[in-house]
């Protein structure tokens, strides 16, 4: 059984052997899949993550969550916890924690649910597999923060998603998933949608 550190270290470094065409190219068409999901559509809340190294872009996804005037926030980490604020443009980021470009820290503009939310959760992540196990980078931020935020929020209201290239997906049962692991509702990659139960 390969360990997760290992099979982490593995496949990212399948994923950085792709070319940024490669990478731009597959993107666009896990964008169009995830803005195609009936949970994005009718979201008013989405959770984005700024892009680092060779993960998949989501500026395609930030656009048109704006066109269709959802709100939508960025993550930001505060020590070993993670928070998410409003962001109105894309330009406010700034490099923080891991070079990760991070909202400002204003504490009017943290994400707070509330009960007419309908909450959707994008997430990168290292490795994936078909049962909806996912590896992200040895942190624990998603699922620390998925956690909370299913205690306050019924999970009827929240659609995670987590997206990866093809070359990231591993068969199922390499991914040994701990208690603390929180499962994802799809993973979308460039050829392939899956719903989970």
């Amino acid at each position: 059984m390969t360990n997760k550190k290992e099979l982490r270290k593995e496949i990212l470094a399948r994923r950085n052997a792709l070319s940024l065409q490669e990478r731009e190219e597959k993107s666009t068409q896990i964008a169009s899949k995830v803005i195609a999901l009936a949970e994005f559509q009718k979201s008013n809340k989405v959770l984005l993550y700024a892009p680092i190294r060779s993960e998949v872009e989501t500026n395609a996804i930030d656009l048109e969550a704006r066109r269709l005037s959802k709100s939508v926030y960025y993550p930001r980490v505060l020590g070993s916890e993670m928070e998410f604020y409003l962001v109105d443009e894309t330009t406010t980021l700034e490099q923080g924690s891991y070079g990760i470009c991070e909202p400002k820290l204003e504490p009017a503009k943290q994400f707070i649910p509330n009960a007419q939310d309908e909450i959707f959760v994008l997430m990168p992540g290292a490795v994936f597999d078909e049962a909806g196990n996912r590896i992200g980078y040895g942190g624990g931020y998603y699922d620390k923060y998925l956690e909370w935020l299913v205690s306050v929020i019924p999970t009827k209201q929240i659609c995670k998603v987590a997206v990866g290239f093809t070359c990231q997906m591993v068969e199922t049962g390499k991914i040994v998933s701990e208690a603390h692991d929180i499962r994802v509702d799809y993973i979308v990659t460039e050829s392939q949608v899956i719903e989970l139960e």
